[in-house]
C-alpha cells in the first residue's frame, strides 16, 4: 500500500503540501509576468500587417499557383519561393520557441497536483 501525498487546502484548490513547499523557497513567480510580456510581443508580431499571417496569405497564393496551376496572384519576389518559405519556417519556430519558454515556466507548478488527487479534483 502506497503512503498519500500530504494535501495542502489552499483558496485556490487542494495542493501536494511537499511541492507546494520546494515551489515557495524557489520558484520564481515573475518569471510569469515575462511569459505575459512575451505573449503581447508575439501577438504584437502576429498581427503585423507584414508578419506572419500576410507572409502565410503570400505564400498559399504562389504555393497555389505553383503547385495547383492557379492563376498568379502574387507579384514576383527578390527572394525565391523557397527561401520565402524557409523565411517563414523561421518565423514559426521563433514563435514556438517563445510559447515552449512560456510552458517551461508553467510546467513546475502542474506537478502541484499529486497523483493521489485525481479524485480530489472537483473540476
Amino acid at each position: 500500500m502506497s503512503a498519500r501525498a500530504a494535501v495542502a487546502t489552499t483558496p485556490y484548490g487542494d495542493v501536494d503540501a511537499a511541492v507546494l513547499e520546494a515551489l515557495q523557497s524557489r520558484y520564481d513567480t515573475t518569471r510569469m509576468l515575462d511569459g505575459v510580456h512575451t505573449l503581447d510581443e508575439l501577438r504584437t508580431s502576429l498581427y503585423d500587417p507584414e508578419g506572419l499571417r500576410d507572409d502565410l496569405l503570400r505564400l498559399h497564393s504562389m504555393a497555389h499557383a505553383l503547385v495547383n496551376g492557379a492563376s498568379s496572384t502574387v507579384g514576383t519576389q527578390d527572394d525565391p519561393f523557397v527561401d520565402q518559405v524557409s523565411d517563414v519556417l523561421d518565423q514559426v519556430d521563433h514563435y514556438v520557441a517563445k510559447l515552449l519558454a512560456i510552458r517551461e515556466v508553467l510546467q513546475p507548478l502542474e506537478s502541484l497536483r499529486s497523483d493521489d488527487m485525481g479524485d480530489l479534483d472537483e473540476h
